[in-house]
């Protein structure tokens, strides 16, 4: 093999990671912080040798951290094994205790419902209700429908602008008297778009208890609200006071972390009945061995990512831009999915429509050229279009089907970027 064909071969073989949505390679900075856990303090820390002793204090001051990040209380992080868990446990864990006659878990006791009879609250005769938006994860769409399939909810899904944003005034107008809880996604894994969860959480606390029948068995007004955060830390502040939310779910291994590990912000008295029952960790909320280990790289992932967010935001900003411009040029027929406004938009995100070509194909092409992306999110393998774009196009089916999303992270050179764009420029030019 010649020189030239060598340094080719080298090129091909070279990969180019951009599907950051997905998932993130894990920061040496993180494995650092795991390996003395890993190594000395393996122990159960709901014992109380030694050995416990020791992973008890690492989890201890892993939660002290994360929530130090949240502007939160220690006692408001329970630990789960990931944003999915963690949406799954702030759905079912407020629906169930109104749900009449069942026997739910507060704060580690099992206790039944008291509000039975003629003179219950009509949430409780009833079935509760809740608002979202029709763009959010499948880990809260799928419990939604689970319950209303199940005659357990009503669910609202207030649908986004075709920018792929909500409108503050029209979640607020979805609320009911029997509305328990508000869940909005802070930044989809999609397209990207960011939304105003600050606004929605100060309109949704001048209503809170005023248009409510119901009394919740936690002295907590009802609707709650819930935040999926787990695509932000890397670029959005994510303090819980200044948010407004009563819930928050993250994930380790967006930020950088671990995988199977994340957390969910659980606000003082909100009393978040476990879905998981058996020792009574995480204070009744979620009954498990804690992963020690995942739990402290989750912690230093927090961390890092809240410390460089800005600087990080900036750079990915221009190598997006530049990505976005030359593939826009190059094709007459792509469009971009969600909104492009300044602080509308993940900086890291670009997502794209290239109408008329298999983009399943396309991504498959660009993998065998050394170049990771994706078409969808990573959930939703048996769709054939992305019901996020579908969103913003209902009458555009071609649209949805022929999606392409590009995700910038930390390790992404311009460089990389420029290959890229000149790679899906010739695949393109090939099928035209």
């Amino acid at each position: 093999m010649s020189n030239v064909n060598c340094q080719r071969a080298k090129v091909a073989r070279k990969r180019v990671y951009l599907d950051y949505a997905a998932t993130t390679p894990q920061d040496p900075r993180v494995e650092k912080a795991m390996r003395p856990v890993l190594r000395g303090a393996f122990g159960n820390p709901s014992s109380i040798h030694a050995e416990g002793v020791a992973a008890k204090k690492a989890l201890d001051n892993a939660r002290t951290t994360v929530a130090r990040c949240l502007e939160a209380h220690a006692e408001e992080i329970v630990f789960t094994s990931g944003g999915t868990e963690a949406n799954n446990l702030a759905i079912f864990g407020i629906v169930s205790p109104l749900l009449k006659g069942v026997p739910h878990s507060y704060a580690g006791r099992v206790v039944n419902n008291p509000r039975l009879g003629d003179s219950a609250p009509p949430l409780v005769r009833g079935i509760p209700h809740i608002v979202t938006t029709n763009i959010e994860h499948a880990s809260v769409l799928e419990p939604l429908r689970r319950l209303e399939k199940e005659g357990k909810a009503n669910v609202t899904y207030v649908p986004v602008e075709e920018n792929g944003v909500v409108k503050p005034e029209k979640i607020i107008a979805a609320v009911r008297p029997t509305t328990v809880l508000v869940s909005v996604m802070y930044a989809n894994n999609e397209i990207g778009t960011i939304q105003p969860i600050r606004k929605i959480g100060k309109l949704l606390s001048s209503v809170k208890g005023q248009k409510s029948k119901v009394k919740s068995p936690h002295g907590k007004a009802y609707p709650l609200f819930h935040v999926d955060a787990c695509q932000a830390p890397s670029y959005l502040p994510c303090l819980a006071n200044a948010l407004g939310v009563d819930l928050m779910s993250l994930d380790a291994h967006k930020i950088y972390g671990p995988k199977g590990v994340g957390a969910l912000y659980v606000r003082r008295g909100t009393g978040l009945p476990a879905q998981l029952l058996g020792g009574g960790q995480e204070r009744g909320h979620r009954s498990t061995t804690e992963n020690v280990a995942g739990i402290v790289g989750f912690a230093e992932a927090l961390t890092l990512a809240m410390a460089r967010r800005k600087k990080e935001s900036e750079r990915v900003k221009k190598l997006r831009d530049l990505l976005c411009a030359v593939i826009l040029k190059n094709n007459s027929t792509a469009v971009v999915n969600g909104s492009v406004e300044e602080g509308e938009r993940l900086p890291n995100n670009l997502n794209i429509s290239i109408t008329g070509v298999d983009t399943e194909f396309l991504t498959l092409e660009l993998d065998a050229a050394g170049i990771a992306v994706s078409t969808k999110s990573s959930c939703l393998k048996g769709e054939k279009e992305s019901y996020v774009v579908h969103a913003l196009a209902p009458d555009d089916h071609k649209r949805a089907s022929s999606t392409l999303r590009f995700t910038l992270g930390r390790e992404t050179t311009k460089k990389e970027i420029e290959y890229t764009a000149k790679t899906l420029k010739k695949l393109l030019e090939f099928k035209h």
